[in-house]
């Protein structure tokens, strides 16, 4: 059985795991920084979508988010927890560009982002193990 932690294994995760955090991070860093808004009339049918949610604060709250699921990602910190949320992330942002708008430039980015979580949760899966109990009890984080 091949381990994600071992190997060679081990620096083709850690290389994903950077470039997907500099992605994010990149991603984040525009638009917090230096106020890079996309024109979200070039998105297609997209556009009105990503500008109401500009218009209402889910846009600038999913940047900053950026931010930190990829600092988080950059430092190895609660990796498994960051990857969780990126999927969320990641699957909008692929059916937003695969499904809703398929422009050459979002066929990319749309595969990018699904190919980089799941490759990345697929390393990670030995901590999600707890998750796929079929009949799981209530029990507080803190129990024994």
């Amino acid at each position: 059985m091949i381990d994600a932690g071992k190997g060679p294994w081990k620096y083709l995760v850690m290389w994903l795991r950077f470039y997907y955090a500099i992605h994010f991070l990149k991603s984040g860093i525009n638009y917090a920084v230096f106020g890079v808004i996309p024109d979200f009339s070039k998105a297609g049918a997209v556009g009105p979508y990503l500008a109401e949610m500009n218009n209402i604060g889910f846009y600038p709250f999913i940047k900053y988010l950026e931010i930190v699921l990829g600092s988080m990602l950059l430092f190895n910190f609660f990796v498994p927890l960051a990857l969780a949320v990126m999927a969320g992330i990641a699957f909008q942002i692929a059916y937003l560009n695969l499904v809703i708008s398929p422009h050459p430039r979002q066929l990319f980015t749309g595969t990018q982002e699904l190919l980089l979580c799941g490759l990345l949760i697929l390393a990670y899966g030995k901590s999600y193990s707890g998750l796929l109990v079929s009949k799981a009890q209530p029990h507080f984080l803190w129990s024994k």
